[in-house]
């Protein structure tokens, strides 16, 4: 109990040093990956094929995982939300035989990390998840078990302060999770195939060209890009 009062207190007095306009959930963002010690933390909500959104990033590193699980359609932060429970990954010279392609490709991006992805679920039901690497060699500041417990205490600031802050600070995050479904119903109409289909046509693209989903649907939306064949000129 005193090490959960002491942790709660570390993460109270990190999530104030930091004044808006930064928002709630990066600030709780950057304390929980002070306190343990990661090198980047990344926070995602309704990690779910068709909705998913990461609110925020603390670098470049954990933003490439970020993307590189929604493209691939694979990787812990998905398995975290799904079982209620954490999952972690070594990318090394090794590709994990869970996640095949993103483990692969995060390895050709960042090079050897760690990477950490815990639910969050105050109460009882996941409602969002928080990613975190290490560098090799470098263990998490704390147990997994102390990081659960600081994370649900983050994900009850969170709910707590939804009714008033929610939608201000999720709003760069909706409005860009927003066009890749407009610019699902796009390839949809472009090639007469289901809504899946069409995301995984996107998320292909992504994959292939090295750039976010959320770039790809960009593309889509000012008619730059267009799936339909081109007519076969003899």
């Amino acid at each position: 109990m005193v090490k959960y009062t002491e942790l709660l207190t570390r993460l109270t007095d990190l999530t104030v040093a930091t004044s808006p306009p930064v928002g709630l959930p990066e600030r709780l963002c950057r304390a929980s990956q002070e306190i343990l010690g990661a090198d980047g933390a990344a926070l995602t909500v309704r990690n779910t094929t068709a909705s998913r959104a990461t609110v925020c990033t603390t670098d470049k590193v954990i933003a490439r995982l970020a993307n590189l699980q929604e493209v691939t359609g694979q990787g812990p932060c998905r398995e975290a939300f799904q079982h209620g429970t954490y999952f972690t990954v070594d990318l090394d010279d090794r590709f994990d035989p869970r996640w095949p392609e993103f483990s692969r490709a995060a390895r050709r991006a960042v090079g050897p990390a760690t990477m950490y992805s815990f639910p969050i679920h105050p109460d009882g039901e996941t409602f969002a998840v928080i990613s975190l690497y290490t560098v090799p060699d470098k263990d998490l500041a704390e147990s997994t078990g102390d990081a659960q417990f600081l994370f649900d205490a983050a994900g009850k600031a969170l709910l707590g302060d939804a009714a008033a802050h929610a939608r201000l600070e999720l709003a760069g995050a909706w409005s860009s999770h927003a066009e890749v479904h407009q610019a699902c119903g796009m390839v949809v109409a472009q090639l007469h195939v289901a809504p899946d289909d069409a995301l995984a046509i996107l998320r292909a693209h992504a994959y292939a060209r090295t750039i976010t989903l959320a770039d790809t649907a960009r593309r889509v939306i000012d008619r730059e890009l267009d799936f339909r064949p081109r007519p076969f000129n003899r």
